[in-house]
């Protein structure tokens, strides 16, 4: 754990480059939200869309299922505008550039965000040649309207906000290379440092109790020139209850059964075929296998014609998003409405808890603000479970738990 705890660090603190380069893909935008309306299985190799997207965006632990809610009037006007769009000008949409959203620069959605989004997407006199802002506002929508439903939830998880944990650490990072001050960086502020300090204390405090506690704890210890101290116990409490859990297996946690190979461990997860297309399955369940695979430790996931108890279920969903419940880690949910490729990564990561890892990505809703806010470490991060974009893998730490935690040996 250690080593995820700094390379994580190492990549959250760095600095981080401001371009990002374009990647070029013709496009079909026309069947991007293909809805799967039959029955029987589902094969989607051709994909629905022919998009590179921003896959990081993907990345959504949607609890809603079919049921969601209706549309908000604001992503109706933007989902009729996308679709005039693409239908007469397709050719806007041909070059589009993915967004990434890290602690510095977060996703921030309301419905009154969307609006003066919108406002200013319509009237836009280039619009008909370039629509990277309509396409990225359209599955901006899109995203707010499916977790709609988890607001409830989402508004809990607002306790997970580590922004004030990175922060802090980035700050000692840059003047000092060590993710944590010394108290006596705290002594002798200049008013922006100690309204900065105040600020960032205040937000990890309140992770754990009431903002009024906080405050009257902030005021006794700057009376007493104590400020470093209350930093240190929060940042670490931060460090210990909320920030490394996001690294490590759930409790508790489905076991599976496991055997050694030549010193490799091997842990076999059985999967129901019934929903999909056999070849289809086939195909994404070794590209899952690949990246859950290590020098010590690799993943075999065994097709059965019939399903029983303790095997896991994939079932399609048109909701465009990939999720596994909370309340039934062997039951996931896959996205019909993606391209094959995209699908071998959403797929790996969902797999991800099957095992029992939580995401590592940050989402939550801010009821006071009625804001959802989305947002990853860095925009260089290589965890499967914290990020979808190209490169990521699974750490070497989890495989060490999994065999330590989640094997059941024959």
């Amino acid at each position: 754990m250690k080593k995820v705890f700094y390379d994580t660090h190492r990549l959250a603190l760095a600095r981080f480059d401001s371009s990002l380069k374009f990647r070029h893909s013709l496009v079909i935008i026309s069947v991007m939200l293909l809805m799967i309306s039959g029955c029987g299985k589902v094969n989607n190799r051709k994909g629905a869309s022919n998009l590179e997207r921003n896959l990081s965006f993907l990345m959504m632990e949607n609890q809603c299922g079919q049921a969601a809610p209706h549309d908000s009037e604001i992503s109706q006007k933007i989902k009729a505008l996308f679709t005039f769009q693409n239908t007469k000008y397709p050719q806007s949409f041909f070059f589009v550039s993915p967004r990434s959203y890290n602690y510095e620069n977060p996703l921030i959605l309301s419905q009154a965000i969307l609006g003066e989004a919108y406002d200013r997407v319509k009237v836009d006199p280039n619009l008909s040649e370039n629509g990277e802002n309509l396409y990225h506002l359209y599955n901006e929508s899109r995203r707010y309207e499916d977790q709609k439903c988890s607001f409830g939830a989402l508004v809990e998880k607002k306790k997970n906000d580590i922004r004030p944990y990175l922060n802090i650490a980035h700050a000692c990072y840059k003047k000092y290379q060590n993710e944590k001050c010394d108290d006596d960086e705290y002594s002798g502020m200049s008013p922006d440092k100690e309204s900065w300090t105040r600020d960032n204390t205040i937000n990890l405090c309140k992770s754990f109790t009431k903002e009024a506690n906080c405050l009257n704890e902030y005021r006794i210890n700057q009376k007493k020139n104590l400020i470093g101290p209350m930093v240190s116990k929060y940042y670490e409490k931060f460090q210990q209850e909320r920030f490394l859990p996001l690294f490590k297996l759930r409790a508790p946690h489905q076991k599976y059964a496991c055997q050694k190979d030549n010193g490799k461990t091997v842990m076999t997860i059985q999967v129901w075929e019934g929903a999909f297309d056999h070849n289809y399955l086939v195909e994404l369940l070794s590209s899952v296998e690949n990246i859950w695979n290590s020098k010590n430790f690799s993943l075999k996931l065994e097709l059965v014609k019939e399903y029983r108890e303790g095997v896991v279920q994939i079932l399609p969903t048109s909701k465009g998003i990939s999720y596994v419940p909370d309340n039934n880690n062997r039951l996931v949910y896959l996205s019909t409405t993606l391209e094959f490729d995209e699908n071998k990564h959403v797929l790996a990561h969902e797999f991800g808890h099957v095992l029992g890892f939580p995401d590592c990505y940050i989402e939550y809703f801010d009821d006071s603000k009625k804001e959802l806010v989305y947002y990853e470490f860095s925009k260089n991060n290589t965890n499967i479970m914290c990020s979808l974009k190209a490169g990521v893998s699974v750490p070497d730490d989890y495989f060490s738990q999994l065999s330590e935690n989640s094997c059941v040996f024959n």
